[in-house]
C-alpha cells in the first residue's frame, strides 16, 4: 500500500550551492520515498550530493 510522505532533502552542487527543499512523495515505505527523492535531483547538472536524514526529514502523512 503507498503512503504519502513529506521528505525534506538538502542538495549540494560541485559549486558548493546548497538548496534545501520540501518534496510530496507516494512510497511503500521511508526508504522507497528517500530512493524517489534522491534519484529525482542527483539527475540536475552539476549536483554532487542529496542529504536527506531519514529519520528527521521524511514525515508519513496522514
Amino acid at each position: 500500500m503507498l503512503h504519502t510522505y513529506k521528505v525534506l532533502a538538502l542538495v549540494i552542487y560541485r559549486d558548493e550551492r546548497k538548496l534545501v527543499t520540501t518534496n510530496m512523495v507516494r512510497a511503500k515505505d521511508k526508504k522507497e520515498a528517500k530512493r524517489q527523492v534522491e534519484k529525482k535531483y542527483m539527475k540536475l547538472p552539476d549536483t554532487s550530493e542529496v542529504i536527506i536524514n531519514e529519520e528527521v526529514d521524511i514525515i508519513k502523512l496522514v
